[in-house]
């Protein structure tokens, strides 16, 4: 099985229920838009993920890998360069 080389971006998901941060990882010279416009896939896949309360801003689960179905995305932020939130 050929492994394809990707870069890792850290994004913040928003949902109905929750604000999610992790990694995207995508083809390198690709952007976000490419990975999130794929239509083949259904879940975007996320690792190193914190999902945070949307009201309360806690941290309700962690986990190394998680799948976000694309059609529970309300919007999308690359996170590269900032400092998570606490």
């Amino acid at each position: 099985m050929a492994v394809t080389r990707k870069e890792k971006i850290r994004v913040m998901i928003y949902t109905l229920t929750y604000r999610i941060e992790g990694y995207l990882h995508i083809i390198p010279e690709s952007r976000l838009t490419d990975m999130l416009n794929v239509k083949a896939k259904d879940f975007i896949p996320l690792t190193e993920v914190k999902f945070y309360d949307q009201k309360e801003n806690i941290i309700l689960h962690e986990a190394r890998y998680t799948a976000v179905n694309r059609d529970a995305i309300i919007a999308v932020s690359p996170l590269e360069g900032e400092e998570p939130f606490a």
